[in-house]
């Protein structure tokens, strides 16, 4: 079984995930994928400094993985142009048959057409205000920053309505466990 994990930003997919873990699954967060290729992947990086120039890279040539992402958050284009350049290095992980329950976290899902690639979806949702706290006290984002980057994304009412499974993320984590286990044995 393949489990495509979405959600809205800091709704708590990657808390979700790791419960996943902890439930036996095999857990794969495609922010760390990305982050790799960022760094590690010379195709990308190289990809990204020819499309994007000079203002995205340091003075020893590696990426600067800030600067891209408000280039990306703030032109339209620019994500298409990130994802044609990544997706390629990392399409394995939808199409990857697997042996043991996987759940990959795919904050794009809906908006990139993979929930055919997985057997069910699952959506992971908060307040805004909850998700506002969140981006504050995790990534140092004001509110404006929140903001935009949700617009780069479905809003996350729309991914609710195409998901499997809902889960909200809106109390503890003892509530979200209990949602969870409400979850699999529906899937099991």
């Amino acid at each position: 079984m393949k489990i495509g994990l979405t959600g809205g930003i800091c709704c708590g997919k990657s808390t979700t995930l790791a419960v996943f873990g902890r439930y036996g699954f095999e857990t794969i967060n495609l922010d760390d994928y990305v982050r790799q290729a960022l760094r590690g992947n010379d195709r990308v990086k190289d990809g990204l400094r020819r499309h994007f120039g000079a203002e995205c890279v340091d003075a020893d040539g590696e990426l600067l993985v800030r600067k891209l992402a408000q280039i990306v958050f703030n032109r339209h284009d620019a994500r298409e142009v990130l994802e044609s350049i990544i997706h390629p290095e990392i399409d394995f992980l939808w199409t990857q048959k697997v042996s043991v329950p996987t759940a990959i976290e795919v904050p794009l899902l809906f908006e990139n057409n993979l929930a055919q690639h997985f057997d069910c979806t699952v959506c992971v949702y908060s307040s805004f205000a909850a998700q506002l706290s969140r981006s504050i006290v995790s990534r140092g984002w004001d509110r404006g920053e929140l903001e935009r980057r949700m617009e780069a994304q479905f809003p996350v009412e729309e991914k609710i309505l195409r998901a499997d499974f809902v889960l909200g993320n809106c109390g503890n984590l003892l509530q979200l466990e209990r949602q969870m286990q409400l979850l699999l044995a529906q899937l099991i």
